[in-house]
């Protein structure tokens, strides 16, 4: 990624997802139904500002390349030559 910022939104959707699946796995561990409330109110706002921070940082990295793609080098195919023809049929 060329662009700094998002590095640091990757960081900080990472950080949030880590926060928003302990959320969830608190509530299945100890299921008291305050923490399954917290669980899928908080937990899942905070993943889903995860995401949204994800999908910024990758139109930014997107942006700043132009969008263009560029794949690894290939060897051009070889030319067919004389060697590489059928020989011709026979005559009859």
């Amino acid at each position: 990624m060329k662009h700094q910022m998002a590095k640091k939104m990757v960081f900080f959707s990472v950080i949030g997802t880590l926060v928003a699946m302990a959320f969830m796995a608190v509530s299945i561990l100890f299921p008291n139904p305050l923490l399954l409330v917290l669980a899928m109110s908080i937990g899942q706002g905070i993943a889903v500002l995860a995401l949204a921070l994800y999908l910024l940082a990758v139109a930014l990295d997107l942006q700043s390349s132009s969008g263009a793609y560029i794949g690894p080098e290939e060897e051009p195919a070889p030319e067919p030559g004389p060697a590489s023809r059928p020989p011709p049929p026979p005559a009859a």
